[in-house]
């Protein structure tokens, strides 16, 4: 009789596994199906920058909204203990801290003033930032699912010339898209240390134009160049933790993230022509040059960074990230010989009074309060003149109620990072940028797929 409840019992523990391996595949398939149907919002560019038109242009960190207000820093930077949780996407070995399953997506406007010598301008541009997904396989194994932008370009430029028998000349450059990615990751523990890889997929579309156009009333032919390079192809990450136990509640983690120098697969297209202007509509006339599907190597370089975060239990957090990226390796794409090696600092403070606090005591005790700073000497030079980037960053985390989720609580939170910069400069006539950039960052915690138990 006993042998047949024990088999008995064998059976709903084995239709339990089996109904919780079922819900994960279905969860994972569902999630990526989102993945690819929001895909085309990251196609639009929230870059509002010139400097964009080099290389590939803004280079993005793949950091969620409270790493963001903390300046960036990522190298180092673990879950806590207790929710709510975080998603750390820069290094996968931080996934193996998750302990519940986490859910992030974040929204983004970026407003970027452009500074001549003699003029200024004002832009805005609001979009889709990232979306992530995190979940604990076992207590040493946490894998991730997510989509971010690696690059995006955004800008129009105009000019306007008067040239000797043939009168106005109106210049005009654009560029838009970008290369997105969508990754799964995986982080591992092996006592004290953490290792992770990010296998992402990158994709999009590099778009430049160009036109020379001539008044109504004018003979001349306008002209148009239209550059188009689309990337598909496969890129890897890797990441390292390691931390150790201090006296009187502290303790220090190191960390380390790089990428080998990879090749990456594009397919280009240019198409150039005379056409005229009818009732504002552009009327092709004839076709100069026409090559579509031209195969073409990227060759993005190796990166290599470092961090130290030192934690007082879980009420202050102080970090420091260090980052270079061999940039003067480039090749493909116009403008390969104006790029060289680039480099980045960053740092950190993180406090939250009470993490824990009670109903009764004040709300503000359970307030993640960030701030952090940023330089980033970026890979161009321009008319003999590096362009550096110089970011203040601040922001915070609003934690939700909490609720009881198995042996553990479970605690979504609201973060909110903030950007203040200035890049590039108006020496040697170049353009200064001043920017604010504000992510806002969803992130939900929960527990799921859990093991049922029979007594």
């Amino acid at each position: 009789m006993s042998n047949k409840k024990s088999l008995r019992f064998a059976g709903c523990r084995l239709q339990v596994k089996e109904f919780t391996i079922a819900r994960l595949l279905f969860v994972v398939f569902l999630f990526s199906y989102c993945l690819l149907s929001t895909a085309y919002c990251f196609s639009q560019s929230t870059s509002n920058s010139p400097y964009s038109r080099y290389g590939l242009g803004d280079l993005h960190s793949g950091n969620y909204a409270n790493n963001v207000a903390m300046g960036g820093i990522s190298n180092a930077l673990q879950n806590d203990t207790t929710a709510p949780f975080n998603i750390n996407s820069a290094n996968p070995a931080s996934y193996a801290s998750s302990r519940l399953t986490i859910f992030d997506f974040g929204l983004m406007s970026n407003m970027t003033q452009l500074e001549t010598d003699s003029k200024k301008y004002l832009n805005n541009r609001t979009g889709l930032s990232y979306m992530g997904f995190v979940f604990p396989v076992a207590k040493w194994w946490g894998t991730s699912i997510g989509l971010r932008p690696y690059s995006s370009v955004g800008y129009k430029i105009y000019d306007q010339a008067t040239l000797d028998s043939i009168g106005t000349v109106n210049y005009s450059y654009e560029g838009h898209g970008g290369i997105n990615q969508i990754f799964w990751g995986n982080g591992f523990k092996i006592k004290k240390l953490y290792f992770g890889v990010n296998v992402s997929y990158l994709f999009g579309d590099l778009v430049y134009s160009g036109r020379d156009s001539f008044p109504v009333s004018s003979n001349h032919m306008n002209t148009k160049v239209i550059q188009t390079s689309k990337v598909n192809d496969l890129y890897y990450t890797f990441g390292m933790q390691y931390r150790q136990p201090l006296q009187k509640g502290w303790s220090v983690t190191l960390g380390a993230t790089g990428s080998m120098k990879t090749n990456v697969n594009a397919e280009e297209t240019i198409f150039a022509a005379n056409y005229k202007n009818q009732n504002g509509i552009e009327v092709d006339r004839d076709t100069i040059l026409y090559e579509q599907g031209k195969a073409e190597i990227i060759s993005i370089p190796m990166t290599i960074g470092g961090g130290i975060v030192l934690k007082k239990s879980e009420k202050l957090l102080l970090g420091f990230d260090y980052s270079r990226q061999n940039w003067s390796t480039f090749t493909s794409l116009d403008g390969s010989s104006l790029l060289k090696n680039s480099q980045k600092i960053a740092v950190g403070i993180q406090f939250v009074p009470n993490k824990n606090a009670g109903k009764g005591e004040s709300y503000l005790k359970k307030i993640f309060y960030r701030a952090g700073f940023r330089y980033t000497d970026t890979y161009l030079n321009l008319r003999n003149t590096a362009i550096k980037d110089y970011t203040i960053t601040f922001g915070a985390g609003f934690p939700l109620r909490k609720i009881k989720a198995g042996e553990t609580y479970s605690q979504s939170i609201i973060n909110i990072g903030v950007e203040l910069g200035q890049l590039g400069t108006t020496d040697n006539q170049l353009l200064k940028e001043r920017y604010m950039k504000v992510v806002l960052g969803f992130t939900l915690n929960d527990r799921w797929f859990i093991k049922r138990k029979y007594d």
